[in-house]
């Protein structure tokens, strides 16, 4: 309750306190807040913060990054937590930012130059975080047609960004600047700590440990120690920490997606314009 309580000042501060604050000030609040308020409604797609759904929805479900519903997230993030052998798997994983084979080899040139691109952290950040929030809604928009589940989630998803812009507006504060603020800042914070979380190695772990301190950590809600939070997807963001000793995660993470104990620091020096790793997926390469 207290995250929530956290996020929610920063955002709904944020706006109707613009005019009091510079726009340098305002900006990384709402941004840093829409990242927390992110990260609380992926606990919510594992049963956190209590017991009971829809107490967690009234709780986070409220779409201030405007993009995605939290219904549909849920949905499709509990499948990404199917199989650990299938993680980053293309037409399988889908969160997967790897292709297939067969798919690069039909790509033009503008294609391949792009998933390249998103590769590396600033490619990710920029090109990566909006070419995957266009393809996930233009794919379950496409699914509305079909089912009648998605197409009252999103019905509801409109009302409720209806809802959002509306006290953005009363509020004064200039769409654009929400816009840059909480919507880019949702998508900045989250592609950020889910550039290098997975990878698609052919022995161990696919979850990779990130170390971070805070805010970071806090903002991510532990959720940088991502061997842990796969190893065990329903333990509360607080009790990774403490479990990540247990099993002994870093080791893990070493031997297989990852261990970066320099934390993002070290992302941005490795591979803030080099690639992270290649956009086929290995599996493919070799099938």
């Amino acid at each position: 309750m207290a995250i929530a309580a956290l996020a929610l000042v920063g955002i709904l501060g944020a706006a109707f306190t613009h005019e009091l604050v510079a726009w340098w000030v305002t900006i990384p609040v709402l941004a840093i807040a829409s990242g927390l308020y992110a990260s609380l409604q992926h606990e919510v797609s594992h049963g956190h913060p209590t017991p009971w759904p829809l107490a967690n929805t009234v709780i986070a479900g409220a779409p201030f990054g405007l993009v995605y519903p939290l219904a549909r997230f849920c949905d499709l993030h509990l499948d990404h937590h199917g199989d650990p052998a299938l993680l980053t798997e293309p037409g399988i994983d889908n969160e997967t930012r790897y292709c297939s084979q067969a798919v690069w080899d039909d790509a033009g040139r503008i294609e391949r130059l792009g998933r390249r691109a998103e590769r590396t952290l600033l490619g990710h950040l920029t090109i990566g975080v909006t070419r995957g929030s266009l393809s996930y809604m233009v794919s379950d928009l496409r699914a509305t047609l079909h089912d009648r589940r998605i197409r009252v989630i999103w019905i509801r998803h409109v009302v409720a960004v209806a809802d959002v812009i509306g006290i953005v507006v009363f509020s004064g504060m200039p769409l654009a600047q929400y816009a840059i603020g909480a919507v880019y800042g949702r998508v900045f914070f989250t592609g950020l700590r889910t550039f290098a979380e997975h990878r698609g190695v052919p022995e161990g772990t696919r979850s990779a440990v990130i170390h971070a301190r805070r805010p970071l950590s806090l903002i991510f809600l532990n959720n940088n120690l991502h061997h842990t939070h796969h190893a065990r997807p329903g333990a509360a963001w607080y009790e990774l920490p403490d479990l990540h000793e247990q099993l002994g995660s870093d080791e893990l993470a070493a031997q297989g997606a990852g261990l970066y104990e320099g934390g993002y620091l070290e992302l941005v020096r490795r591979y803030g314009v080099r690639p992270f790793c290649q956009p086929v997926h290995p599996a493919s390469v070799t099938a």
